[in-house]
């Protein structure tokens, strides 16, 4: 059987002058011949067919097949804040979009979740940006590619006590906040400050572990906890405390406005899988736009997954993480739509505060090119 060419008519020309040429060679051609007889064109056809047959194999290109199999890990222990995946998977989007997941697991924090992205054990993770900047700094030769950014404002935040009288950065001078060396907040703390103009400012940090910083809250050792939003104040509400209790210092209010938890891979995984990437930001970005409409819907799925989940604690949870995906921003021009400015200050301030040699370039931290189109990406005003 003749397989079909490929070629353009130039390069049939080609294979047909090649095989008239070798014809007369072998002494089929008009010189050799005492009546003169000409090659038939049929002759010369077949035998340019022939040559498809026999061409060396870098004249074709085998496609190599995209994993369509991928496992993603969260960056924490799965709560509120993960309803956009499970109400995807839940729903079939990645389905639809050509995408198996294969597992939708639980993470141990940003560095955790980069490792194990990096690694290859996972696919894809979910890694606030600043971590992930600092991850790429660290590690030139093993980056990741944030591929959809779903928080567009940073959850880090110093969630205080309002008897303490903390209103402002300024305000933190001398006080006790839990959060020691390695902490989000201690780390970053110099970023609030600057953007303050309160660098004068001391902070007595209370080195304790993270699941003592509610605890230390409610009883007053602390004047307060450093965290992310979204975990800080839940834990202070599920020991009885209550919003008003709560004082909230947000990095985003005073000037150190970067970016959040985004959807990351490796760019070697991202450029041998262009499609799959697609599929996976195409899910995520519905599963957002469904959360965002219908919060409840999403923890519907969350507690079916698992009964003991605690509903009004995971409501403020999954509340709080959705203002840091809807902002105002966002509701004007759409799902994960970076600002330049705002992309080049996070990695500035994040290398600045880490005193990292290596500062990544904006190119090699985010890409829109699989994004889905931006009318996709929009939120209901209503």
């Amino acid at each position: 059987m003749l397989l079909a060419s490929t070629r353009t008519p130039a390069a049939h020309e080609g294979s047909i002058a090649m095989v008239a040429k070798y014809m007369k060679f072998r002494g089929h051609g008009p010189a050799n011949c005492g009546d003169r007889r000409q090659v038939s064109r049929r002759t010369i056809l077949l035998g340019a067919a022939a040559t498809v047959l026999i061409a060396p194999a870098s004249f074709t290109r085998r496609a190599v097949a995209e994993t369509k199999s991928v496992k993603i890990m969260m960056d924490w222990i799965i709560q509120g804040t993960h309803a956009p995946y499970f109400l995807a998977q839940q729903k079939g989007y990645f389905k639809d979009a050509g995408v198996v997941v294969d597992a939708l697991d639980a993470g141990k924090g940003a560095t955790n979740v980069a490792v194990s992205v990096a690694g290859g054990a996972y696919q894809f993770g979910w890694v606030d940006m600043p971590s992930m900047v600092r991850f790429n700094a660290m590690n030139p030769s093993s980056p990741l590619l944030a591929v959809y950014i779903s928080f567009d404002d940073s959850p880090l935040a110093v969630v205080t006590r309002k008897d303490a009288g903390i209103r402002k950065p300024a305000d933190l001078d001398g006080k006790k906040i839990a959060g020691g060396p390695g902490t989000a907040v201690h780390d970053t703390v110099s970023i609030l400050l600057k953007a303050a103009k309160a660098e004068n400012v001391k902070i007595e940090w209370i080195n304790v572990q993270p699941q003592l910083f509610g605890p230390m809250l409610k009883r007053g050792e602390v004047a307060g906890t450093g965290g992310f939003t979204n975990s800080n104040i839940p834990a202070a509400l599920e020991l009885g405390m209550t919003m008003d209790d709560l004082s909230v210092l947000k990095y985003s209010e005073f000037g150190a406005n970067m970016y959040g938890l985004a959807l990351v891979t490796t760019k070697k995984f991202a450029d041998e899988n262009p499609e799959t990437v697609k599929g996976v930001v195409a899910a995520l970005n519905r599963g957002t736009k469904d959360t965002v409409a219908d919060p409840d819907a999403g923890l519907a799925v969350l507690k079916a997954r698992d009964p003991m989940m605690k509903l009004d604690i995971e409501k403020v949870r999954l509340g709080l993480a959705l203002e840091l995906t809807k902002t105002a921003a966002v509701m004007k021009n759409g799902l994960s739509v970076v600002d330049p400015a705002k992309l080049q200050f996070t990695i500035d301030a994040i290398c600045e505060a880490y005193s990292l040699a290596t500062k990544p370039a904006p190119g090699d931290v985010y890409t829109e090119k699989f994004l889905p189109p931006l009318a996709e990406r929009m939120l209901s005003k209503t």
